[in-house]
């Protein structure tokens, strides 16, 4: 059984209770990222403040405090979208792409690279095929992110979804093309493109 199915089957079983995701997982530290492949396949949790669905409670099981959650459904509220893989020979390009470097910041990757999605998981139609893509159509839809950027981006881009408000990147309200309303794209969002929002924040600043 996959470790998503596992955690997916102790939040079903405890449906609308709240279940520790510690021991219901493959361990502690694979709890967080085995939770969000069960979000992005559609079930509802319940949020706890802005974009946070846990919350840390005494487990009887794990004899400490641990990080809980609570589904609301037990069947997906959202339509799930099939994943496509990115074979390894496309991996490595487009890492040479992108030379390695955190759109966010510019900055060489020192652990391991995150290939981004630009338009974020819950807004994609259908996932792209980077199978026979030229380096353009590369640059266009992907970026390469540190993990906790993405994690950034994944809090972000969430609120977005919810609000249809685009929060400010790094706290500056600048967005490129459009302002904080969500009209339909990402385009002119820092999280959407950390390269090309730096370089129009530059050209507006040298202006």
């Amino acid at each position: 059984m996959a470790k998503h199915e596992t955690l997916l089957k102790a939040f079903q079983e405890g449906i609308n209770e709240w279940v520790c995701r510690a021991h219901n997982s493959d361990g502690a530290n694979q709890s967080a990222a085995t939770f969000r492949e069960i979000k992005k396949r559609g079930y509802q949790f319940e949020e706890v403040s802005s974009n946070r669905w846990d919350k840390s409670m005494f487990c009887e099981v794990c004899n400490t405090k641990t990080t809980h959650s609570k589904l609301l459904n037990i069947e997906p509220v959202f339509s799930e979208k099939p994943r496509i893989s990115i074979k390894p020979q496309d991996r490595k390009r487009i890492l040479e792409i992108f030379n390695g470097k955190d759109a966010f910041t510019g900055a060489s990757i020192s652990s391991t690279p995150e290939i981004d999605h630009k338009i974020p998981w819950t807004r994609l139609n259908d996932d792209i095929d980077t199978s026979g893509m030229s380096d353009s159509d590369i640059k266009l839809h992907f970026q390469l992110l540190t993990r906790e950027h993405n994690l950034l981006k994944d809090r972000a881009c969430g609120s977005c979804k919810q609000t249809n408000k685009r929060p400010p990147f790094s706290d500056i309200k600048f967005w490129y093309s459009g302002d904080e309303n969500y009209e339909g794209t990402c385009e002119g969002c820092g999280w959407y493109d950390g390269v090309k929002w730096r370089v129009k924040l530059n050209e507006k600043i040298n202006s």
